[in-house]
């Protein structure tokens, strides 16, 4: 399936506090068998989860189905979050809106 075709699920970030809801969703969308495709934009105090080893496997375990997942630089800075790993996006929060201006109709976006 051409990921043009695919419904997007779109996970806006920021708190720490919900990685078990954020992980029961991402292993949802990976069960929808290539229907489902997921953007993540990590800001605000969710920049803590880039540290989460728990968090960084499971992105890692389920990278056919996420698109790319984004981390607010200046909340990592503001924060003291130090630590990076290649598997994030490091950029600002034009990529927030980029990912929420990218829906379509069908499309579903979520903040935690």
């Amino acid at each position: 399936m051409n990921i043009m075709d695919k419904n997007k699920l779109a996970i806006i970030i920021s708190e720490d506090k919900y990685l078990d809801n954020i992980a029961g969703l991402i292993k949802a969308a990976a069960k929808k068998d290539g229907d489902i495709s997921v953007s993540i934009f990590i800001t605000d105090k969710g920049v803590f989860l880039t540290e989460n080893k728990e968090f960084i496997s499971l992105l890692k375990e389920l990278n056919d189905i996420i698109d790319n997942v984004s981390v607010c630089e200046h909340s990592c800075n503001i924060n003291g979050v130090v630590f990076r790993d290649e598997i994030f996006n490091y950029s600002s929060q034009f990529e927030n809106a980029k990912i929420i201006d990218e829906l379509k109709e069908n499309d579903r976006a979520l903040l935690f």
